[in-house]
């Protein structure tokens, strides 16, 4: 029978974070995968020299977890073109923070789908959640997405037109029925920096958060069959004990080995195609939004190459085309419905595009109706613990800093019941 200090069940970001605090505080550490690689949900595979992310994901630079772990610029950020191209009604405009447009500019950008009045409340929008801090953001008061920009005024219009698209592309919640607060904690990110991606793809972030643990940590296509208070059950029958087991999986999984004890498992759904072009369909790395997607399937598109070249081999391009919206086509009548649609946005050269790959993210992001309050860690019993985004509002911030909480907390447990020596302290 093996054993272990902690066994941290799930080698996503909190998964590792967990496991780099522990450490560092001198614990024995398992962690436990089941695929072949670790980031969780934010993974990337090399294809034929493109480099394709499981689904689009962004590192948002007021993310400051991620630094007390890494160097920041080992990952070669870049940061995308500012704001968004939106395609409303057969044209395209960009919009900018609008702290840095001139409202001449802004409203030119949404003079199609904007009254006046829209217009200066969504300068309003932006200079009250720039001025908001986040820890006050989550205390106030508790509506749908689609109840509080409603209350604030915007007209439905607008909020078909781009509040819907722009947080569907975030937070995959198209019909706004998600946690106001949720909503405003990543608009607030969204509003006042820049996003950007690593060079060798969103998975670099896991690997280098990987790097920093001891050798071996990692056990890969390693499935837990149950956790119990003694440590956990694998499918293969072997069993490892522990004193502490974590739980950081998404909660649809955490659900299963826990034997079902509850934990909130709503989740947002995407597809991510990716397409393979020698030339691109625009010239900046902008995220196009759908302002018409009343009626379509496709959200928003991205080229990554244009940001990182070294997303595709040399004379291609990367085309990244998201659907948030449930559908129940299969990968043929997805693709073939995708490309009708962006054929009007950028010609009938779309037809050209060489198909790479689909993604079906499942759980692409926790889904958060009501958020109660904001919680990085939970306590299943005296020793066991699920920590995750899935807890409160669904990022690499807040995924990072549940596993370091939860650490934290188990740490304070070995020091109070004298499992470790008694001249236990951090390392440097």
């Amino acid at each position: 029978m093996k054993s272990t200090d902690v066994i941290i069940v799930g080698a996503g970001f909190t998964g590792l974070s967990a496991a780099y605090y522990l450490q560092r505080k001198g614990l024995s550490v398992k962690v436990l995968e089941v695929s072949s690689q670790v980031g969780g949900r934010a993974r990337s595979d090399k294809m034929d020299g493109f480099t394709l992310d499981r689904g689009v994901h962004f590192y948002h630079h007021s993310t400051t977890e991620l630094s007390k772990i890494i160097n920041i610029n080992d990952l070669a950020l870049k940061n995308t073109y500012p704001g968004y191209l939106l395609r409303y009604q057969g044209t395209f405009n960009l919009f900018t923070n609008p702290l840095y447009q001139t409202i001449d500019t802004v409203s030119t950008a949404l003079a199609k789908n904007a009254t006046f009045t829209d217009k200066f409340r969504l300068f309003g929008l932006y200079v009250k959640l720039k001025t908001t801090p986040y820890n006050k953001l989550v205390k106030e008061a508790e509506s749908s997405t689609f109840e509080y920009l409603s209350k604030n005024g915007f007209s439905k219009k607008l909020i078909d037109s781009f509040f819907r698209p722009m947080i569907a592309a975030n937070i995959f919640d198209y019909n706004l029925q998600s946690s106001s607060r949720f909503s405003k904690v990543y608009l607030k990110s969204l509003f006042q920096d820049h996003v950007a991606l690593p060079k060798e793809g969103i998975g670099k972030i896991g690997a280098a958060i990987a790097d920093k643990l001891d050798a071996d940590t990692i056990s890969f296509k390693t499935k837990v069959k149950k956790v119990t208070e003694n440590g956990v059950e694998l499918m293969n029958g072997d069993f490892i004990e522990s004193k502490f087991v974590i739980i950081a999986t998404n909660a649809i999984d955490a659900n299963i080995i826990t034997c079902n004890k509850g934990i909130d498992a709503e989740c947002s759904h995407v597809s991510t195609l990716y397409f393979s072009t020698e030339k691109a369909p625009l010239s900046k790395p902008v995220v196009i939004l759908n302002g018409d997607n009343g009626s379509t399937l496709v959200n928003h598109v991205f080229v990554p190459s244009l940001l990182h070249p070294e997303y595709a081999p040399k004379g291609k391009h990367l085309v990244a085309v998201n659907v948030v919206k449930e559908h129940d086509l299969d990968d043929e009548e997805l693709m073939g419905k995708c490309l009708t649609e962006l054929s009007e946005w950028f010609g009938l050269k779309v037809m050209d595009w060489q198909h790479l790959k689909t993604y079906h993210i499942k759980y692409a992001m926790p889904f958060k109706p009501i958020l109660d309050e904001v919680k990085f860690t939970q306590k299943l019993s005296n020793s066991v613990y699920v920590c995750g985004d899935s807890l409160s509002v669904g990022s690499m911030e807040s995924a990072l800093r549940s596993g370091r909480e939860t650490a934290d907390i188990i740490a304070q447990e070995f020091i109070k019941e004298k499992i470790k020596k008694p001249d236990f302290a951090e390392s440097n």
